[in-house]
């Protein structure tokens, strides 16, 4: 569990990683670096031709003014900065110095095209950067502070801001000109009466607000960062949790429950046939817990068909054995005379044929009793066949009155079946209703409820109800239980069901209108192949 558990967790949470906390690396990143590329450089394009068109059309020293004019009009900063700011990425400076608009992906992005053939570039960014966020909303405080200040004598200054830095959480000083950074003096180059950010050696955000000439107000801004990552920290943590929480909820389930079908399995595996996989119907192995069980129970089931099959090939076999070893015996014993010993050779020839149509039976029950081979399985008009068989059987039994029924339908229709198999089926059937009949046996084939179906009726002694289920397991018999050679072993209609297994279909019995037995072959008519002719069966007469 715990591998699984970690590989999934990876497969979530890497991607969300990545898209966090993006790096230069990051595939994420690179493709938001593209594709932001591709779509500002075709926005605001124009604006930096026609900015380059109007400063062109000036004078050198009038390009700073009016750039600041300009950047009024614009929400985020726009500036002239010298080429020789962009000389550290030397890919970047030849892309300038060629005229190409260049894409800063960074805090903030941004765009840059050299302004003709000069030393100047145009910056313009296309979104607030963190320092200019901060300034923005911090100016407006900041001023009423400075302006409060103003209002007061300078003596008591240094007391004002003591009471206004004991009620936030961050400290605002009084900086002259000597106490600036080279960043912050940098920062006031543009203005020096309006609150300007910039960014300190440390990489922290600093503020300064005109107080007088020559003095300002001063915020070292270590706070907003250090919300920000607090706020995503615990954000981030309560996310994680939230789902490794939820991929274990899944994942243990799971886990257990397959542990459960493997030790089931294995147990299954080594005999004990008994065992069944337990699992909750919630559980997303369900389907394959109750898969497996429909499984184990076929096996089981086939385990104890064979186990009984072969109890009772044993016992069939033992009888037709004795009867040789009996014979033999008595044909060695000198005392036997010749008329005993014609009969007793007449026992080892009608043993020897009790044991090869034992065999057979026994062969041909194994052949069905398995998973359908559709190799067996053609295309052939079935209704022909089933009336020469009819036809045959006649023949061999001129004694009942034998009829057939044909539905015109399927009279010229062809049928996708094991036609060897069927016909063995329904041989059986007609052999079993010979051997019980009076006088009458009605054959018919016939389609009703989207299924084919095949009748076999007489007018015998009929199966009583109890046992209409079981005479199609192998061996059993009704008023037959020596399972005496000239009346067959009990296998014929354990053969029929196998060969309507291979069809998808069934066998049943029931009582006959005649009084007999009333067999039933079924199958679904969607069993056979679809967009088959029906032109080529070779119209016979049918009774």
């Amino acid at each position: 569990m715990i591998k699984a558990f970690s590989i999934l967790w990876l497969a979530v949470f890497v991607p969300i990683t990545l898209l966090i906390f993006p790096t230069s690396i990051n595939p994420i990143q690179q493709l938001n670096e593209s594709f932001s590329e591709s779509f500002f450089k075709q926005i605001y394009g124009v604006s930096f031709d026609l900015l380059s068109e109007k400063l062109l059309s000036q004078p050198n020293e009038q390009w700073e003014t009016t750039i600041q004019e300009y950047a009024l009009q614009f929400a985020y900063p726009l500036r002239l900065e010298p080429m020789a700011n962009y000389e550290f990425d030397n890919q970047l400076y030849n892309s300038i110095a060629q005229g190409e608009t260049s894409f800063l992906f960074g805090d903030p992005m941004a765009l840059i095209q050299r302004v003709g053939e000069s030393d100047q570039v145009i910056y313009f960014a296309l979104n607030e950067s963190t320092e200019l966020a901060v300034l923005n909303q911090a100016k407006g405080t900041l001023y009423l502070a400075a302006e409060h200040l103003r209002s007061s004598p300078k003596s008591q200054w240094d007391e004002n801001l003591a009471e206004q830095n004991a009620q936030i959480p961050f400290q605002i000083t009084l900086k002259t000109l000597a106490d600036l950074s080279p960043e912050a003096k940098q920062a006031l180059t543009a203005t020096t009466q309006q609150a300007v950010s910039y960014i300190n050696a440390s990489g922290q955000v600093e503020l300064l607000s005109y107080v007088e000439p020559g003095v300002w107000l001063h915020v070292h801004d270590d706070m907003s960062q250090a919300t920000q990552l607090k706020l995503t920290t615990a954000i981030s943590v309560l996310f994680f949790m939230f789902i490794s929480s939820a991929l274990f909820l899944w994942i243990y389930p799971l886990s257990r429950d397959l542990k459960r079908l493997v030790a089931t399995a294995t147990e299954f595996g080594e005999g004990v046939l008994s065992k069944r996989a337990k699992a909750s119907k919630m559980s997303v192995v369900s389907q394959l817990s109750s898969s497996f069980n429909r499984m184990a129970d076929n096996i089981e089931n086939l385990i104890a068909g064979q186990r009984q099959l072969t109890n009772a090939v044993a016992h069939d076999l033992r009888t037709p054995l004795y009867r040789l070893r009996f014979a033999l015996e008595m044909l060695e014993d000198d005392k036997t005379s010749a008329d005993q010993k014609q009969k007793y050779t007449k026992t080892i020839h009608s043993s020897i044929e009790d044991l090869d149509h034992l065999i057979n039976q026994n062969l041909l029950l194994s052949r069905y009793n398995r998973v359908a081979d559709l190799s067996h399985f053609t295309t052939c008009c079935f209704s022909d066949y089933l009336l020469n068989e009819v036809e045959y059987y006649k023949l061999e039994h001129s004694q009942i009155n034998v009829r057939f029924y044909c539905s015109p339908d399927l009279k010229e229709q062809e049928l996708f079946v094991d036609n060897k198999g069927l016909m063995r089926a329904v041989k059986n059937l007609l052999t079993n209703a010979s051997r019980f009949a009076d006088s009458h046996v009605v054959v018919s084939f016939q389609t009703e409820h989207e299924r084919y179906k095949i009748i076999v009726e007489d007018d015998g002694v009929g199966i009583p109800k109890e046992f209409a289920e079981r005479i199609f397991e192998p061996f059993t018999q009704i008023d037959n239980k020596e399972r005496s050679s000239n009346k067959g072993h009990g296998l014929g209609l354990a053969i029929v069901k196998q060969i309507m297994n291979w069809h998808s279909g069934d066998v049943s019995v029931t009582n006959s209108s005649f009084g007999g037995a009333r067999f039933e072959l079924s199958w679904p008519i969607a069993f056979t192949k679809p967009n088959q002719s029906t032109s080529h069966c070779d119209q016979k007469g049918h009774n």
